[in-house]
């Protein structure tokens, strides 16, 4: 009888110990991070996008324009969630941050033409100003592509 107290009790802790932890994905084919962050964090099947700007990768500079800052920022966001085993039809979640919301219209154009099976839940907020003085910045929650 005690034997098979002392193994269930160890078959229901064995079962409550968490094994997932933070894991942080180093994105060499991205412009530095301008701060003390990580492009992106995951736990489990979840990643975390930190807020991204236009910044081309090449040249390190923001892109001009409205336009380029997004497509620039949707090209980041592809790289930063295909090293993480994922991919834009896998965001669940978007914030957007913009400097002046009559840009809206433009920038939802774009933004609807990077999402084919689903539109993520989305979040728009008109900030002050950005970092290096973009024009828009944009963060997601996305999940892993299960094989």
């Amino acid at each position: 009888m005690n034997k098979i107290v002392v193994l269930l009790l160890l078959i229901i802790l064995s079962s409550c110990t968490n094994t997932k932890r933070i894991v942080t994905v180093n994105h060499t084919d991205l412009p530095k991070p301008i701060g003390p962050y990580s492009h992106s964090t995951s736990y489990g099947d979840l990643i975390f996008v930190s807020g991204q700007i236009g910044i081309d990768p090449k040249s390190n500079t923001l892109k001009q324009g409205i336009q380029e800052q997004t497509i620039q920022i949707f090209e980041n966001l592809k790289a930063i969630l295909q090293n993480n085993n994922s991919d834009l039809n896998h965001i669940t979640k978007t914030t957007i941050f913009i400097t002046d919301l009559k840009n809206f219209e433009v920038i939802n154009k774009i933004y609807g033409s990077y999402f084919q099976n689903h539109f993520p839940a989305r979040s728009t907020i008109e900030v002050v100003s950005l970092p290096k003085n973009a024009a828009i910045e944009i963060e997601c929650i996305a999940v892993k592509i299960r094989d």
